[in-house]
């Protein structure tokens, strides 16, 4: 009997762990890129409408609350807490955002590790 609760416990904690890993890095840039790439295809449609507007910061927005507004409108990828997601959401939106005005993909920065905030925060050089 304890050999059928100690299976179980081991099947949970392997269940558990697989559900609250987050995103690799590269997940995050993956995503980030294709943020920015949708912003510049909907620069891409506005500009090839008669009655097109590209580049205007209203249809952009505009476009990013049809298309990603609401609890289950975004495909980010699944990162470690709330925090963090809200973070690359809003790192999503804003380069969805650019793109969509300037009609080219924005370059997606190299940004570090998301930190939880559990962590201690790094410690800054002073020259």
């Amino acid at each position: 009997m304890e050999k059928r609760y100690a299976a179980a416990a081991l099947s949970l904690a392997a269940l558990l762990t697989a559900c609250t890993s987050g995103a690799s890095h590269d997940e995050q840039m993956e995503y980030l890129r294709k943020m920015a790439q949708r912003g510049a295809e909907v620069h891409a449609v506005e500009k090839s409408r008669p009655s097109g507007s590209p580049g205007d910061s209203e249809m952009c927005y505009d476009a990013y609350d049809h298309f990603y507004g609401g609890p289950n409108g975004h495909d980010a990828p699944h990162v470690g807490n709330y925090d963090e997601k809200v973070a690359l959401l809003k790192e999503g939106e804003g380069l969805f955002i650019e793109s969509c005005m300037n009609g080219t993909p924005s370059p997606v920065s190299a940004r570090s590790e998301p930190a939880s905030p559990s962590a201690p925060p790094a410690s800054r050089a002073t020259t």
